[in-house]
Parts: structure tokens; C-alpha cells; sequence
């Protein structure tokens, strides 16, 4: 699998790159996507960039790193129930991480159903008290 990656620009212009390449080296980000005039690498080094985990959401939307999502865990024997949290990899594994109440839950499971609701960069707010 070739790893797809997005960036965000934290700068002045504020945005989503879906970049179709992505290269990193001394401290560099350059990128190449639909802004690129004929093909040219655009340097930005105000960039963040997020990988793709290779799963999508119940609504066919590819989950990213630093995505925001509601997933409900479906329990055969008790209630279901929900978790709302930040996509991180952490040991090799990608997990929705819930700081405040100290939860995480692994992203991938072929019962529980993933919702991305929005990302730390556009929609910090989410985050809070959740």
C-alpha cells in the first residue's frame, strides 16, 4: 500500500491539502496538488501533515491522522456505546484517544461503526469536554 497522506496549512492561508505527492528532507515539506502550476513542488513549511490510516467511515470518507470521530462499539450483551476522539497511532496501532475522560479505542473492529465529525485543525471545539 502506498502511503496517502493530507496536509494542513496553519499559516496565513489556513487550509486542507490533498496532495497528490508529498515530499520531506532538511527540514523541507514540499507538496504537489491541485495548486501546483504544471506539476511544481510547493514548499510550505507551516504544513502538517496527517497519514492516511487506509480505513474509511460509515459514510465512504477516508479516516485520516488527526481526524475527529464518533464511533459506536457495539456490545452484543450491554448498551452500546460511544466514543469520540482524535485519531492517533500510537505503537504501531490506530486508536481514537479521548484525553478527558482517559479512553482510547482501537479505530479498526468489524463491528464498531467509525463517523468522522471533523479534525483538531478546523474543529479543536470538538474535542472538549467529550
Amino acid at each position: 500500500m502506498t502511503p496517502k497522506f493530507r496536509a494542513y496549512d496553519g499559516g496565513s492561508l489556513s487550509r486542507m491539502y490533498q496532495p497528490d505527492e508529498v515530499m520531506v528532507g532538511n527540514g523541507n515539506i514540499w507538496i504537489i496538488d491541485e495548486d501546483s502550476v504544471a506539476g511544481e513542488w510547493i514548499v510550505n513549511n507551516d504544513l502538517d501533515l496527517m497519514q492516511s490510516t487506509g480505513l474509511v467511515d460509515k459514510n465512504g470518507k477516508e479516516i485520516f491522522e488527526g481526524d475527529i470521530v464518533r464511533q459506536v462499539r457495539t456490545q452484543p450483551t450491554t448498551e452500546n456505546e460511544t466514543i469520540t476522539g482524535l485519531i492517533t497511532m500510537l505503537e504501531g496501532a490506530w486508536l481514537i484517544m479521548n484525553d478527558c475522560e482517559q479512553l482510547a479505542s482501537f479505530l479498526w473492529s468489524e463491528t464498531d461503526e467509525n463517523e468522522i465529525i471533523g479534525n483538531i485543525y478546523e474543529n479543536p471545539e470538538l474535542l472538549e469536554d467529550k
